[in-house]
């Protein structure tokens, strides 16, 4: 990776975590810490997907996209303890967001993005060494996709969430005073 673009990975993961903390504002803290409560005191992992929900559809509404993005990381990561093929529906999600996000919140997603699909190259790596590529075969299921399209992906991703050097480079971190995610 060049230096340039190492370095601009790098102000986006930190703008990433002072864009989460920004957003954190007292209309959210209490739901917040709903949701804490479901996972850290009674272990509920549904019941806080359930609240969670609730902060990302006022999020949307609200067009708070760091509490989107916030709302989007729990969601994943508390589907995964709630249902079947997770990592594929996850992804699915946050392509989808990406459609409608507008910067910084898209190369945000975009870089979110990359990690699942890097995440699920690493876990399944050892079945995927072992696949044959196929000609004429239909991409769109991320079952069906060989080291290679994993690579160009993961790649296309990351590049892209690097993409609007200026508009990354413009976002404050200030009064970014806390990371909470």
């Amino acid at each position: 990776m060049k230096s340039n673009h190492r370095q601009l990975f790098i102000t986006l993961f930190f703008s990433f975590l002072g864009f989460c903390a920004w957003s954190q504002t007292k209309n959210y803290e209490a739901e917040w810490k709903k949701v804490e409560n479901f996972l850290q005191k009674q272990n509920l992992p549904k019941s806080a997907l359930a609240e969670v929900k609730k902060i990302y559809t006022r999020a949307k509404a609200e067009k708070q996209d760091a509490q989107i993005i916030k709302s989007l990381v729990y969601m994943a990561g508390l589907q995964q303890q709630t249902r079947e093929g997770n990592e594929f529906l996850s992804i699915k999600e946050i392509e989808k967001e990406i459609t409608t996000a507008t910067e910084p919140a898209q190369s945000i997603l975009q870089n979110m993005l990359a990690g699942m699909y890097w995440q699920y190259f690493q876990n399944n790596r050892w079945q995927l060494y072992n696949r044959t590529n196929t000609v004429n075969f239909n991409k769109a299921d991320v079952a069906t996709w060989t080291i290679e399209d994993f690579h160009k992906k993961i790649s296309s991703l990351f590049l892209a969430s690097i993409e609007n050097q200026k508009i990354l480079q413009q976002t404050t971190l200030e009064p970014f005073n806390a990371i909470i995610v």
